[in-house]
């Protein structure tokens, strides 16, 4: 209690009462008086601080909180709450373990034991799979414990994804240039200086015939490399391309099962699907079919010349996580994807002599796969078969 006495100035006393009591009844008070005027001036002062300290922390734009050294949380901000999607109350007095348990929080973990051990500040980013988000993460060691301030720089992140995108489909297009239009430029270029310089009773021989033949040749293997080039630059601009929308799986792949009927009757090929009726995935319906048509048209191309042709195409719920997980497998000729390794996805990358082909049809599936937002992954074996997981929302 606050007491002022004789006009001095104010004093603070905490104040015992103790009653007397002379048979069983109160028969006075007996008072104890203390005087903690600068105790209490001391612990008004560490309040002011404190809200002082809380409004600073709740002011900053980056998520904070502070860990003792047993990895307690003592303390967070409003915007930790926004982004990890949790309350004070689910956080304050628990340990990182309890919060988030059964989670993969390694990269955090390690990083936050080095800057504990060393009395170093750290600065790192991990991704969150919780929320699905990238954060930045700093952590400063103290004796009581760390403090860590962390942003959200998931966009960032993507758009760094997407200029390594670029980067490499750049490389792409150098290879492509360098290789694949400068060959039959140079042998085109060849040809037309040979055939200007024939004679005219030269030019109704056979040789004469045959080099107008390689010219033709070569202008078309030019041609197919332009047109390549325009249908990836396609694909990449998304030109004359819809907006995602629910598309109905099972309808997409009866469309290009009858498209391909034909060549599934002439090899006595089947295929076999186990898509539920009404499930819908969101994508672009001409890149689905693109997709389908691709892995489905490959199955047929690659077969095995031991054993009928037997594909399986199954829908199922993505584990773990929302969207759909799609696998398309056959029994077919395979191919060594260890060999293979990166290369399986790259653009005129080819695992199989025979039959003929560009190499641009699972670059092509795998474009329009994650320009949906989805992924997709292979697993093959020589003369046993292949399967291809898709991922979609």
């Amino acid at each position: 209690m606050e007491v002022k006495i004789n006009g001095s100035e104010p004093r603070v006393l905490n104040v015992t009462k103790v009653p007397l009591r002379v048979e069983e009844k109160v028969a006075g008070v007996h008072m104890v008086a203390k005087d903690i005027t600068v105790e209490a001036a001391s612990r008004s002062i560490i309040a002011q601080q404190a809200r002082r300290l809380n409004t600073i922390f709740e002011s900053i734009t980056d998520a904070f909180f502070l860990l003792d050294r047993r990895w307690t949380f003592n303390f967070v901000n409003s915007e930790v709450e926004r982004l990890l999607g949790m309350s004070r109350q689910q956080l304050l007095g628990n340990t990182a373990w309890q919060v988030f348990t059964g989670q993969n929080l390694d990269e955090f973990y390690q990083q936050c034991r080095l800057a504990m051990a060393s009395g170093n500040a750290v600065h790192f980013q991990a991704f969150f799979e919780p929320r699905q988000l990238w954060l930045e993460v700093k952590a400063f060691p103290s004796e009581e414990g760390l403090s860590v301030y962390f942003t959200d720089v998931t966009d960032k992140v993507k758009a760094h994804q997407e200029l390594y995108r670029q980067n490499t489909d750049l490389q792409q297009f150098a290879y492509i240039v360098s290789h694949n239009l400068r060959a039959p430029l140079a042998n085109m270029l060849g040809l037309v200086d040979l055939l200007v310089g024939q004679e005219r009773e030269q030019r109704q021989t056979p040789e004469y015939e045959q080099l107008l033949h390689h010219l033709l040749l070569n202008t078309r293997q030019l041609d197919t490399v332009l047109h390549d080039m325009n249908t990836i630059l396609t694909v990449r601009d998304k030109q004359g391309v819809s907006e995602p929308e629910q598309v109905p799986l099972a309808e997409v792949v009866r469309q290009v099962v009858d498209s391909l009927r034909d060549s599934l009757d002439e090899c006595g090929g089947e295929i076999h699907t186990e898509i539920p009726a009404k499930l819908c995935v969101r994508g672009i319906r001409a890149y689905l079919y693109s997709v389908f048509f691709n892995l489905l048209s490959n199955a047929i191309k690659y077969r095995s010349e031991q054993r009928p042709l037997r594909i399986t195409i199954t829908a199922t719920p993505s584990q773990p996580g929302p969207g759909t997980q799609v696998e398309v497998a056959d029994n077919g000729s395979g191919f060594d994807t260890q060999k293979a390794g990166a290369d399986v996805f790259k653009l005129y990358k080819r695992f199989h002599t025979q039959p003929e082909g560009r190499g641009l049809g699972l670059y092509l599936v795998k474009t329009h796969v994650e320009a949906m937002g989805g992924r997709i992954t292979v697993h093959s074996t020589v003369n046993v078969g292949t399967r291809f997981l898709v991922h979609l929302s």
